[in-house]
């Protein structure tokens, strides 16, 4: 597998852990909480070959922001000593939030081979209206600072979401009903449309099944003015934890699959 490769498949692997879904849906009580420790392994599929490619961490503590209690929402992923031969990946995502998860703060931090970078994101909120202020740093070099104003969906980062959607009441929803949802990545706003799925039992390496919900995530993004989709799946556990049991997107080569491994 190339480095090209290896670098897609841990952005993936962020992009499926965090553009998830947020909905016009009354919340539940929280599914998770503070002091929770989440384990992934990610792993890279070509035909009947498979091959740890990544472990990832979330977890969940409380702190304080701008002398408020906030909620601190934190992933970490790194390659295994395997593919750390071919790219050495080191990346963080941190989100902060208010309890009830409003998002007010974003930085994610990459270690990628020789390239490093960092994004910062900063929540305002003003009559009814969000504005996001976004500044990105690429090995010690400030790129951009950009303010974005947005009006209609929802506006979250890549991990305020993933946390949300645990929140969500699943079951109200309707079977190959779509969701919209805006996520700013970098300096820039996203489309992700989100579908409804179904129950299903979901399968595992080692042959266990769960009962799940399954959803289909639609990320779109431009890139030399022309609009690519990519699709990822997603299974969510059916209890009150609402984990996310497995996730897998289709690579130019092979293909991704993340699997819940436990909580700490």
């Amino acid at each position: 597998m190339k480095p090209t490769g290896i670098k897609y498949t841990l952005f993936a692997l962020l992009m499926l852990f965090s553009t998830i879904l947020m909905a016009e849906t009354s919340a539940q009580s929280m599914p998770f909480s503070k002091g929770e420790n989440l384990k992934f392994n990610l792993y890279y599929q070509w035909g009947l070959i498979w091959k740890k490619a990544a472990i990832a961490t979330l977890s969940t503590q409380e702190t304080i922001f701008q002398s408020n209690t906030a909620l601190k929402l934190r992933m970490a992923a790194r390659t295994t000593s395997f593919f750390d031969n071919f790219m050495k990946v080191r990346d963080t995502l941190i989100s902060l939030t208010t309890p009830k998860l409003q998002p007010l703060f974003y930085t994610k931090i990459t270690h990628e081979g020789s390239y490093h970078g960092k994004d910062e994101l900063f929540y305002s909120y003003s009559n009814g209206k969000v504005s996001t202020r976004a500044r990105t740093f690429r090995n010690g070099t400030q790129r951009n600072d950009t303010t974005l104003f947005h009006s209609g969906n929802p506006v979250f980062d890549m991990m305020s979401i993933f946390y949300y959607i645990r929140t969500l009441d699943i079951p109200s929803m309707k079977k190959n009903q779509s969701i919209p949802v805006v996520i700013v990545s970098g300096s820039r706003p996203f489309n992700i449309k989100v579908t409804y799925q179904g129950e299903v039992e979901m399968k595992t390496p080692e042959d266990q099944t769960y009962p799940t919900y399954k959803l289909t995530i639609v990320f779109e993004h431009l890139k030399k003015n022309k609009i690519e989709r990519e699709v990822m799946d997603f299974w969510m556990s059916k209890d009150d934890r609402r984990l996310p049991m497995q996730l897998a997107a289709k690579l130019p080569v092979g293909s991704l699959k993340a699997f819940f491994q436990g909580i700490e």
